[in-house]
């Protein structure tokens, strides 16, 4: 009976550790797709001519794909680091990064150009 108990002791360990490991592994980065743009007051734009509107959004427009590229390689990265983590070692799992740095850059920019967009429709901008 004590051998029993055992076992089951050890199986429920070894299923509460498999099951601890493979949540706090799971990666939260983001693809750029999945990125969604953060409030930006089109208030900070108020003032400025269509030009200057236009200059802006051209300006952060450039910038959107390294932005974007940003993103998706570091969710790449961290994709690869859970592969291996799973294959190799289950607490290199816990060396994952994510991607949050680049998803706020990103997210930024994607709100300053609605806050740019707004601006222009206020200032009824072609």
């Amino acid at each position: 009976m004590l051998v029993v108990d055992i076992m089951d002791y050890k199986k429920t360990l070894l299923s509460l550790f498999i099951s601890f490991t493979f949540l706090i592994s799971c990666s939260n980065a983001k693809r750029a797709s999945e990125v969604t743009a953060i409030y930006v007051p089109a208030s900070q734009y108020a003032g400025m001519t269509c030009d200057q509107l236009y200059n802006a959004a051209e300006d952060i427009r450039s910038r959107v794909p390294s932005l974007e590229s940003a993103v998706d390689k570091a969710r790449q990265e961290d994709v690869i680091k859970e592969q291996v983590g799973w294959w190799l070692f289950a607490p290199a799992l816990l060396i994952m990064d994510g991607n949050a740095d680049e998803q706020s850059q990103l997210a930024n920019a994607k709100g300053q150009l609605e806050a740019i967009r707004t601006a222009a429709i206020r200032a009824e901008c072609n």
